[in-house]
């Protein structure tokens, strides 16, 4: 199991299942003061797990997409796009890129920017779509 799952299980499924099971208790309880204490700390923790998928959402999900493209080591665009999903891409020049503007592309190369959920992926490329280099910028 990686570091980055834990992560996932503790900042998101954690407080989802506590919220859950707060709700649930709060309907089964007779007392009147015992369940609006359990409902008020469910709708406290409900909250926080959708803060915690709009904030850590997009990052999980490019580090589980980088999880499958990184072993497979993809030598073309086509191989990368496939195992790529939910991003955009669009050209883009060196001092765009999260490499700095120190970055010089080589004749024939050009660069080219996925936003995998608003997190940047940079790839380097030939002419004939052959991969030069990938940097991640969320790292």
């Amino acid at each position: 199991m990686s570091l980055h799952f834990i992560t996932y299980i503790v900042l998101i499924a954690v407080p989802l299942i506590v919220g859950i099971v707060l709700l649930i208790l709060a309907l089964r309880f007779k007392l009147r003061f015992a369940g609006t204490e359990t409902g008020m700390a469910s709708i406290i923790f409900l909250p926080l797990v959708l803060f915690g998928l709009v904030m850590f959402g997009p990052y999980m999900w490019a580090l589980h997409l980088e999880s499958r493209w990184r072993p497979a080591n993809p030598k073309t665009l086509a191989e990368l796009e496939s195992m790529l999903s939910l991003y955009t891409k669009k050209e883009i020049v060196p001092e765009q890129s999260e490499r700095g503007p120190n970055y010089k592309l080589e004749p024939g190369e050009q660069m080219i920017r996925y936003s995998i959920l608003g997190q940047p992926l940079d790839v380097t490329f030939t002419h004939d779509q052959q991969i030069v280099s990938i940097h991640t910028a969320y790292e």
